[in-house]
């Protein structure tokens, strides 16, 4: 999956620098920084390790929204989605006193609506954070449930540290 999306980055980024009139905006951790141009030197220093997701947007919506006309690259690092999810959702809660911090969420299972996502930070947590793409809709949360280490043993061994629980609200 790594491999693909760093191939997948230096696809998207090698293609808009072959075509310097064209002049993406870059939304790096749902924040605004600027257009593909002026950047060059800060897309360089991003690892593409550090990333999660890569999205590339280009529609007259995208146009309006983001007064570009070469389309939007949407970059969202591992722990901006960390980060987010900890301070939304963890930092004033009784969790705190088993998660003390945002890279706890590496060491504990977590646990969604899709069972196939089992002890995959990222892609869970993701689907609660407003990362600034106009295309994908945020789930909210209507519970977390901590489950301490002797019954989160029981859904995944490796799960030493404990898990989380995420119920989603499901809007139609």
């Amino acid at each position: 999956m790594k491999k693909n999306l760093l191939l997948f980055s230096l696809l998207i980024f090698s293609y808009f620098f072959a075509y310097p009139q064209q002049n993406p905006i870059i939304i790096l951790d749902a924040k605004k920084i600027g257009f593909m141009q002026d950047l060059k030197k800060e897309m360089e220093d991003i690892n593409p390790n550090d990333i999660s997701t890569v999205t590339v947007l280009k529609d007259s919506i995208v146009s309006k929204k983001y007064e570009s006309n070469f389309g939007v690259i949407i970059i969202t690092t591992k722990k901006y989605i960390l980060d987010t999810f900890y301070k939304n959702n963890i930092e004033n809660s009784s969790f705190k006193e088993n998660i003390k911090s945002s890279e706890d969420l590496l060491k504990i299972g977590i646990v969604g609506a899709d069972l196939k996502s089992k002890n995959q930070p990222y892609d869970e947590l993701s689907k609660y954070i407003d990362t600034n793409t106009i295309t994908v809709k945020i789930e909210k949360i209507a519970q977390i449930a901590f489950l301490n280490p002797e019954d989160s043993v029981k859904l995944n061994p490796e799960w030493t540290n404990g898990a989380i629980e995420i119920s989603s609200i499901h809007e139609e």
